[in-house]
């Protein structure tokens, strides 16, 4: 009897084992799929984050073109103010050499 007994309590503790090996696979694959989705979320929420930064820098790089073209423009004046600077000098050096050649004449 106390054979049968034994017998019986180690076919029920191989059967409690199979079934802890199966609850424990059964976790596994769970908490696996629990993996995959915290990084597919992590992964959008990093994306988001990179978009939003995306986003800042093509706002800054628009306001930068903006501000080469001002520059630019400014440049642009500038050197029209140059080049009329450059004929009065060059007009004004020859009515002086003009005078002085009148002076010298005379």
């Amino acid at each position: 009897m106390a054979n049968h007994f034994n017998d019986l309590l180690l076919q029920t503790l191989k059967e409690m084992g199979l079934r802890l090996d199966r609850v424990e696979g059964r976790l596994e694959r769970v908490d696996d799929r629990l993996d995959r989705i915290i990084e597919q979320k992590s992964d959008k929420s990093d994306l988001d984050a990179t978009n939003k930064r995306l986003d800042v820098l093509g706002e800054k790089v628009d306001t930068l073109d903006d501000k080469v073209d001002v520059l630019g423009q400014r440049l642009d004046r500038i050197e029209g103010g140059i080049g009329t600077l450059k004929w009065v000098v060059g007009a004004e050096v020859a009515v002086i050499g003009v005078i002085l050649a009148f002076i010298k004449a005379c």
